[in-house]
């Protein structure tokens, strides 16, 4: 890339990588010379990973087939969002990807928090709250409102939790929403994930 291509920015990560390019043309160009210098190494590229994307945003309003990527974790698209101006707009920016966020909500299943009624919402939460920071502080970086699913999921399994610990809840559904969302207004610090959202439980 150095010798050959300077001008096109390149950043990589282990076997992924993305090139920026100015042109399809361009792009075409760098794509056909690094799979024959992969080939050179006995190695070919991904076929669905390996892609030409256009980064459509409010400046570039051209037509193509793939205007979305994954690099990281992250989902790289067009996405609505708010100019310094408070104005709407649409920009080509990260936010997490639909398949972490995926194995996000495998690895809280995994925890079965429903079936933890022996401890306290607050022992819940010292369980939970390193894994929780570690995501937000890594996915959080870019566009945290695609985060507020998992946020949303999080806060359904704690409803089930609660209206397993109280017999009372136990068929109110409503009723444990509304003793969750109280807890969160009174402590809204004790999960990590309410302090990132300001979104109502429920």
């Amino acid at each position: 890339m150095q010798r050959h291509f300077p001008q096109c920015p390149f950043a990589r990560y282990a076997d992924d990588a993305v090139v920026h390019c100015r042109s399809q043309e361009q792009a075409q160009e760098v794509m056909h010379a690094i799979a024959s210098r992969l080939a050179e190494c006995g190695l070919t590229m991904h076929p669905e990973k390996s892609k030409i994307v256009y980064c459509k945003d409010r400046s570039r309003t051209q037509t193509y087939p793939n205007v979305t990527f994954t690099f990281l974790g992250f989902q790289f698209r067009p996405r609505r969002v708010l100019t310094r101006h408070g104005q709407v707009s649409t920009s080509f920016v990260p936010g997490v990807s639909p398949d972490a966020l995926k194995r996000m909500r495998q690895t809280v299943r995994g925890w079965r928090l429903q079936r933890q009624t022996s401890k306290s919402l607050f022992e819940l939460a010292e369980r939970c709250n390193p894994t929780i920071c570690g995501w937000w502080n890594y996915y959080g970086a870019f566009h945290r409102t695609a985060m507020h699913e998992l946020s949303r999921y999080l806060d359904r399994k704690l409803v089930r939790w609660v209206q397993r610990k109280y017999k009372t809840l136990r068929r109110h559904k409503r009723c444990s929403e509304e003793w969750l969302r109280k807890m969160r207004k009174a402590y809204p610090r004790e999960f990590a994930h309410w302090q990132y959202q300001g979104k109502q439980v429920g």
